[in-house]
């Protein structure tokens, strides 16, 4: 017998199984959840929706911060047998209001805060709207509605879309990315198994659900029986006080997001470990020994919303834990190997050929499996670009070391041509994370004639004091010459997305308009 492989099915088995097990915090508001009120919750907002017209594979737009309602609604939409959207409310306005008409919703599920921004685009497109979240009528609504038997709806297949999650805001070129039922199931599937999410997890929600459905966490840690912790704002403060106050076990954040918990001079004490999963960006080495030292377990993953989110992982097996600090921090911060269920992860030259395991040749990965998208919504080109020769092809510039793990050198687009010679901002700044002040480093390309000129861009630690001409000092001997960035300049804070990964084409605009030609100090 076939049945359709979907993330559906182990969702129901939770709401079934563990009724009494807490099934969500609200940090916001204190507001908890049990299993048997999340299954209850998700059975009144598919009335809800069915009620509103909602048909078979229509699409539900969701823009909202990480909450109770949120939540709901990731399980409620694809148990009414609809398609789930969510939008990052960090996009601007006029990106919302052309991905919501690019997104063809039929019903909208808008945070309170949030609805100003898009109610009267909605209202003259006739799409209905509720109101969620704090100061929304969503609890109001459910009231009023009988639950409906929760099932995976008959009619559902297993390639039929569960989301289309947009990888940006822009009207040039609108990516939404069409994840199946299969594909999402074998990215929980691959979820539950590497970072061992059980009943009685405490997972805290720190990216964004708007960021490739959370990785997938939002169904993983429900099939898993954990308990969701929701943290609207991820900023330094709210973030350390969740991991403390509601003895989170389990986390998936960028680098970026987690560059506060390195600072020395305020470790974070943890009466438990805390398995934390990294991607979106190679994390600092000094990083990942801070995170480690503070009793934090670190896996380090890549992967694209294309591919479903992760598919490769490097994480503290029992080999790499036998070997000395140093030698496990380098290897953590490569991207390792293949996750279970990811299929097949390749690193090729121009012309198609796998580049030699011999840690130096650059080619491109490249995707092949069960976890790479359906396509881009109504964007045929787009789709074919990205999926040539029955390969996703990812953009990303990697070397394959002896033994097979993967280590990224850069995105295509951020490679610098700095006399000729190509250079990879992803190793300069590992350069500049080395010295102890320096909290985050990004390295981008001012253009001048001939090439590039690398710009750094560096946050310090609170209280640290340094000088430009002083880092350069300190990265001279461990790069080439022509590497060496020719302008440091000191932020506060680097721009970055709702998810935490860093704006580099606004950098790159700032390193155009202000610092192009300048000394570096």
């Amino acid at each position: 017998m076939k049945t359709p492989l979907t993330p559906l099915a182990p969702v129901l088995r939770a709401l079934s199984v563990y009724p009494q097990r807490p099934a969500l915090i609200d940090t916001s508001g204190g507001a908890t959840l049990s299993y048997a009120e999340l299954a209850d919750r998700a059975a009144r907002l598919a009335t809800l929706l069915r009620e509103a017209g909602l048909p078979p594979g229509g699409h539900v737009m969701l823009l909202s911060p990480n909450n109770a309602d949120a939540l709901t609604a990731f399980h409620a939409v694809p148990l009414a047998g609809g398609v789930i959207v969510p939008l990052n409310p960090r996009f601007r306005d006029a990106e919302l209001a052309f991905l919501s008409a690019h997104a063809d919703p039929v019903i909208a599920l808008v945070d309170a805060a949030h609805l100003p921004r898009l109610e009267a685009v909605l209202h003259e497109r006739g799409v209905p709207v509720f109101s969620i979240g704090p100061g929304g009528d969503l609890a109001s609504r459910l009231a009023r509605v009988p639950p409906t038997p929760l099932a995976v709806p008959d009619t559902l297949a297993e390639d039929d879309p569960i989301s289309v999650n947009y990888t940006s805001g822009t009207t040039s070129d609108p990516k939404g990315v069409m994840l199946t039922h299969r594909n999402v199931f074998l990215n929980v599937t691959n979820m539950l198994y590497h970072l061992n999410l059980r009943p009685g997890s405490v997972f805290l929600h720190a990216l964004p659900f708007a960021h490739a459905n959370g990785w997938g966490s939002v169904w993983a840690v429900t099939a898993a029986g954990g308990t969701h912790v929701m943290l609207p704002d991820p900023g330094p403060a709210p973030l350390r006080a969740a991991i403390t106050a509601h003895g989170v076990t389990h986390l998936c954040a960028s680098p970026a997001l987690l560059a506060p918990l390195a600072d020395t001079a305020a470790p974070l004490p943890l009466p438990h470990p805390v398995r934390v999963m990294l991607a979106g960006a190679s994390p600092p080495p000094r990083l990942i020994g801070s995170l480690q030292a503070q009793g934090f377990e670190v896996l380090h993953g890549y992967g694209l919303t294309e591919s479903s989110a992760l598919v490769t992982l490097a994480d503290p097996t029992p080999e790499l834990q036998a070997l000395p600090e140093g030698e496990q921090v380098r290897l953590l911060n490569w991207q390792g190997y293949a996750m279970l269920l990811a299929g097949q992860v390749q690193v090729v030259r121009d012309d198609g050929t796998p580049v030699p395991h011999d840690g130096t040749t650059p080619g491109e990965i490249v995707l092949r499996g069960n976890q790479v998208m359906k396509g881009y919504y109504k964007n045929r080109a787009a789709t074919r670009r990205a999926v040539q020769g029955g390969w996703l092809h990812t953009g990303d510039v990697a070397c394959v070391h002896p033994g097979g793990r993967l280590e990224i050198l850069d995105r295509a687009g951020d490679l610098l041509n700095v006399a000729g010679q190509p250079v990879s901002s992803a190793q300069v700044e590992a350069v500049l994370y080395r010295h102890p002040s320096v909290r985050e480093a990004v390295v981008v390309a001012a253009p001048v004639e001939g090439g590039d000129a690398p710009v750094a861009f560096v946050t310090l630690h609170s209280g640290a004091q340094v000088q430009g001409r002083e880092l350069l000092a300190f990265a001279r001997p461990h790069l080439p010459a022509h590497a060496l960035p020719t302008r440091i300049v000191f932020t506060p804070e680097l721009p970055k997305t709702a998810s935490g990964k860093v704006l580099k084409y606004v950098l790159r605009e700032q390193a155009r308009e202000q610092v192009m030609g300048q000394p570096a100090d």
